[in-house]
C-alpha cells in the first residue's frame, strides 16, 4: 500500500517566525526604554504565507487609521498591544512599504511640529487673538 501525501501540510515559511521574535524583543526594548523598532516586511524575503501566519500570531487590534499624504497609508494596531502594521500605498493604490513598528504610536500618526504651528495660527486668526510669541514661531 502506497501512502498518499497529505494536502493539510503547513505552507513554507521564511521569515515569520523570526520576525515574530524580533517583535517580542522590541517589545522587550519598547519598555525598557521606550526604543521603537520597525521592521520593513519588503526588505526581507517575506511570502504571503509568512505575512498570513504574521497576522493570524499578531491578531487584530481595536485601531484601525487611514492617513492621506501623497498616497494613502494605513495603520492598524494589532491584537498585541504596541505592535502596529503600517501599509504605504502611491497615489495608484500599488504598495510602497509594508513595516511592522512596535511603539507606544506609530510616528505617521503623530502630529509634526510645524503642522502644529500652522495649526495654532490659523485658530489664533480666527479668534481674532495676538499670534503666539513662543517658541512656536517658525
Amino acid at each position: 500500500m502506497t501512502s498518499s501525501a497529505t494536502t493539510d501540510r503547513q505552507p513554507p515559511l521564511f521569515n515569520a517566525k523570526p520576525i515574530l521574535n524580533e517583535i517580542r524583543h522590541g517589545l522587550d526594548r519598547l519598555l525598557g526604554g521606550g526604543n521603537v523598532t520597525i521592521i520593513d516586511l519588503q526588505r526581507i524575503p517575506f511570502g504571503v504565507d509568512d505575512e498570513r501566519y504574521l497576522r493570524d500570531a499578531l491578531g487584530d487590534g481595536e485601531v484601525h487609521a487611514t492617513v492621506n499624504t501623497l498616497g494613502k497609508s494605513t495603520v492598524q494596531e494589532t491584537g498585541v498591544a504596541g505592535v502596529w502594521w503600517i501599509t504605504h500605498y502611491d497615489e495608484m493604490g500599488a504598495v510602497l512599504g509594508k513595516f511592522v513598528e512596535v511603539t507606544t504610536i506609530p510616528e505617521v500618526l503623530k502630529s509634526q511640529r510645524q503642522d502644529i504651528v500652522r495649526g495654532l495660527h490659523k485658530l489664533s486668526t480666527s479668534l481674532g487673538a495676538d499670534q503666539p510669541t513662543t517658541t512656536a514661531q517658525e
